[in-house]
């Protein structure tokens, strides 16, 4: 029988459900774009192809402001695009503990020999609350890394994976920060940065905090992950989502209504 979390970082509402909500707007509209994809032949991996779907441009219609400039309607694009395809692949969410994550930055793994896997098609990363920072643009001010969606598979243009991280979710005020990076994880798996994840922010390593600055920080980050996750397969634990939860949740005192994986640190003898 599954056993809920205790702790309240973890297991916390979703990006998706902020938007689409469970058994909301998402389950609505996007068996449409599912069905319209497979009437017309076409790759729903493929972002380009799917920003062409008439369903797709309805959707955006319910959700960008008739006066939004192309740069909103882009990154609202690309929130549906990376949600699309996390809802159709069931929703995987994996709840990183923040003891996993500190543990994989100060003593990295050896990925040369590590085949790359990923767990599927598409899911979701909640990152440990507050640990990681991150600028949307240089002008503005650093927020808090919530987490990130990941797509992948060789069908895509490029080819590789999809990334799209999640910032700033907040209980005072709606919606979040995104930015979006394509990359191709396996050929970056012996990628090394100097000083990576380092932060400019005043007493952020007192505090323990972390930055993403740059998209090589967080294809390290991201391929540390996923290396964590195929390795040591034992250190996840099933979860079930909320009852409590409401389409449409915010903040981070809102539980996931969705069913997921608690990531545990367990020792690592492997790799």
């Amino acid at each position: 029988m599954p056993i809920m979390i205790e702790e309240k970082a973890m297991g916390r509402c979703t990006p998706y459900e902020t938007v689409f909500g469970v058994g909301g707007l998402g389950d609505r509209e996007f068996p449409a774009i599912e069905e319209e994809g497979t009437l017309r032949g076409v790759s729903l991996e493929r972002r380009d192809l799917f920003a062409g779907m008439e369903s797709v441009g309805k959707l955006l219609g319910q959700l960008v402001p008739a006066d939004a400039d192309g740069a909103s309607l882009d990154h609202h694009l690309e929130t549906v695009f990376h949600c699309f395809r996390f809802w159709r692949a069931e929703q995987q969410v994996y709840a990183f503990d923040e003891a996993v994550v500190r543990s994989l930055l100060d003593t990295p793994p050896r990925l040369a020999d590590w085949p790359f896997g990923s767990p599927h098609p598409a899911f979701y990363i909640e990152l440990p609350l507050n640990l990681f920072w991150a600028k949307v643009t240089e002008e503005q001010a650093p927020e808090p890394v919530e987490g990130l969606f990941v797509s992948t598979g060789q069908t895509q243009v490029p080819p590789g994976a999809g990334i799209l991280l999640v910032l700033g979710m907040r209980a005072d005020r709606p919606g979040f920060s995104t930015m979006g990076l394509a990359v191709d994880l396996e050929r970056e798996i012996e990628l090394e940065e100097p000083a990576a994840f380092a932060s400019e922010i005043p007493g952020a390593d007192l505090a323990g905090f972390y930055s993403l600055r740059r998209a090589s920080e967080v294809v390290i980050l991201l391929l540390r992950l996923l290396w964590y996750l195929d390795t040591y397969a034992e250190s996840l634990e099933r979860v079930a989502g909320s009852g409590t939860a409401k389409p449409g949740c915010a903040g981070r005192e809102m539980p996931t209504g969705l069913d997921h994986y608690a990531v545990r640190l367990v020792e690592r003898s492997r790799g």
